[in-house]
């Protein structure tokens, strides 16, 4: 028996996966793989994950791209705030749901597997890391007070909202910081909880454990 404790989060889960947008990619990719089928009644498992890597690096360059427009177009409209948080929250769910919460498809354990995963590991952590630099530089630089002296947008580098990123994340000293809102305190705390998620749960359950003792 389950209870109903472990049900509950688990229809929650299963409702956020259809919120993410990888997911969309990875569908689209589904139905090009069936298209591309040749007539064939059923179109194979590893065709439509040839086609699903393409689509998971398709939308990395996306998000990244995305990030990237709005750092140097420095916006600071309320669309891109909250597309950003949802590309935060996206990049997040993915590991947690594919590394800790499991999938129903069973991940491959060979070399190149380990590699792309350790690719896609660091990927993902530089880029929560940017995105709340994008989001100190460019949407809270009025709420922050560094050696008595608030954030400029126009004067701000970008050098420094990195490092008041990197900081936070791994919570590193800054002397002089001073947060003047709940609101930025809140962002700080998001993202040392993002960077607890991935340090110490994704990325721990994530290390392949070892099959055969005889091959160490």
């Amino acid at each position: 028996m389950n209870g109903f404790i472990y049900p509950s989060f688990n229809f929650l889960i299963s409702i956020l996966y259809f919120t993410n947008l990888v997911e969309f990619f990875k569908f689209i990719a589904k139905k090009i793989a069936i298209f591309n089928s040749n007539g064939e009644e059923l179109t194979s498992i590893d065709k439509i994950r040839k086609y699903s890597i393409f689509a998971i690096d398709i939308y990395q360059v996306f998000k990244w791209s995305i990030l990237i427009i709005f750092w140097i177009k420095e916006y600071n409209n309320p669309l891109s705030k909250y597309f950003i948080f949802y590309l935060l929250y996206s990049n997040l769910f993915v590991y947690f749901y594919y590394h800790t919460w499991g999938s129903k498809y069973k991940q491959r354990v060979d070399d190149i597997a380990i590699k792309k995963n350790f690719i896609n590991y660091m990927l993902a952590i530089a880029f929560y890391l940017f995105c709340y630099a994008y989001l100190y530089k460019c949407h809270y630089s009025e709420m922050i007070l560094i050696n008595d002296t608030y954030f400029d947008i126009l004067l701000l580098d970008n050098l420094t909202s990195i490092y008041l990123s990197v900081s936070t994340a791994f919570t590193l000293t800054y002397s002089g910081i001073q947060p003047l809102t709940q609101e930025i305190r809140i962002l700080f705390l998001s993202e040392v909880i993002n960077t607890f998620i991935f340090l110490t749960i994704i990325i721990t359950n994530s290390i392949p454990k070892t099959l055969d003792k005889g091959n160490t």
